[in-house]
């Protein structure tokens, strides 16, 4: 097994503007948090495991699927909360990964998890590092939770120019993030920057489990692109108490029946963003 580096012995990030440390619990508490946050979200959804972890999650089950990870990713998956349904978006292009499917199903399961997708750069995925979330395209929207640092980077294949400086070098084991987003946060970062989009109604989440991305994003301009329904779904949800009075199964409700009252007058098909 492949040692996880610590990142004391490493040269500092050049990502971020500290130091970050990994916590099992701050991790699982962080993803808590989120999850518990997250306005679409039924707390009905949020599956908590049993005590002792869920028990088909193993090394050894993993292994069998084709991921190959160290003991502490595996305690990881075994304590935290999965949500309920087939894609449960937590964020635009980014629905959160329920393991348990993960090793149950075959086929077209696989290119939601970018080590099984068959990319040419898939084998790089260290085995501390694991993916939270995914999406339905060859981007991905893949959140990889590194346990060396404690930080979520994106994982997708993008082309930068210039070249960022944010580059680590070919002998560093955080090299992996070269083929990612240009962007590391912290796991508490990342967590409590999307809550803040979610307080400011900048995240506007659909209710259910949708085959497209259901969360809008609001980008301030009164004629932009979907921003009759962004704004009718900030006043629902304001209505309806959110943040601090919020009523959480009538708001989920009202915005189901607005969106689906909206596309079955218009006979339109659902947004792709």
């Amino acid at each position: 097994m492949t040692t996880t580096p610590d990142p004391r012995q490493l040269s500092p990030d050049p990502r971020l503007s500290s130091p970050a440390t990994y916590s099992r619990e701050v991790a699982i508490s962080s993803i808590i948090s989120l999850y518990q946050s997250i306005p679409h979200i039924d707390p009905a959804d949020i599956q908590f495991p049993p005590h002792g972890g869920w028990p088909e999650i193993t090394t050894a089950s993993l292994a069998e699927r084709g991921l190959h990870k160290t003991d502490e990713v595996v305690e990881l998956l075994q304590n935290i909360p999965f949500i309920a349904g087939i894609r449960p978006w937590v964020a635009p292009d980014s629905f959160a990964l329920d393991y348990r499917r993960v090793l149950k199903e075959k086929g077209r399961a696989a290119v939601f998890v970018w080590e099984l997708a068959g990319y040419d750069d898939s084998e790089s995925v260290p085995p501390w590092v694991v993916q939270i979330t995914t999406g339905t395209d060859q981007m991905l929207a893949a959140y990889m939770l590194d346990t060396s640092d404690g930080t979520f980077t994106r994982y997708m294949q993008i082309v930068v120019y210039p070249e960022p400086t944010s580059l680590y070098s070919t002998d560093d084991p955080r090299c992996w993030r070269n083929v990612c987003d240009d962007q590391t946060w912290p796991v508490e970062q990342l967590v409590q920057e999307w809550q803040a989009k979610y307080r400011s109604l900048e995240w506007l989440g659909l209710p259910g489990n949708m085959k497209w991305p259901s969360v809008l994003v609001y980008d301030g301009e009164p004629n932009g692109w979907l921003s009759k329904e962004c704004i009718k779904m900030q006043e629902i949800y304001r209505e309806h108490g959110w943040p601090h009075n919020y009523r959480g199964g009538e708001c989920r409700a009202a915005v189901q029946s607005y969106w689906d009252n909206r596309h079955n007058t218009a006979h339109a098909p659902p947004p792709t963003l």
